[in-house]
């Protein structure tokens, strides 16, 4: 059975010189949230050497929301 779990993250990108530093921010947030297939075969081999706990990742699915300022 594959359980789904939602799992929070918050990215906190600097961008400099940029006209629309948002639009870069949520470009590089898409960029670097994107997880590969040969990723996920990689965690799920070092977890089966090196974990205790098991499981096997099938799939990550990430969604970029939106950018705010931070002060």
């Amino acid at each position: 059975m594959v359980e789904v779990i939602e799992v929070s993250v918050t990215l906190r990108i600097a961008v400099a010189d940029a006209a629309d530093g948002q639009a870069a921010a949520l470009r590089a947030a898409e960029h670097f949230s994107h997880v590969s297939h040969a990723r996920i075969a990689a965690f799920n081999e070092v977890s089966r050497v090196h974990s205790v706990d098991g499981g096997v990742v099938e799939a990550v699915t990430s969604i970029v929301a939106g950018a705010g300022r931070v002060p």
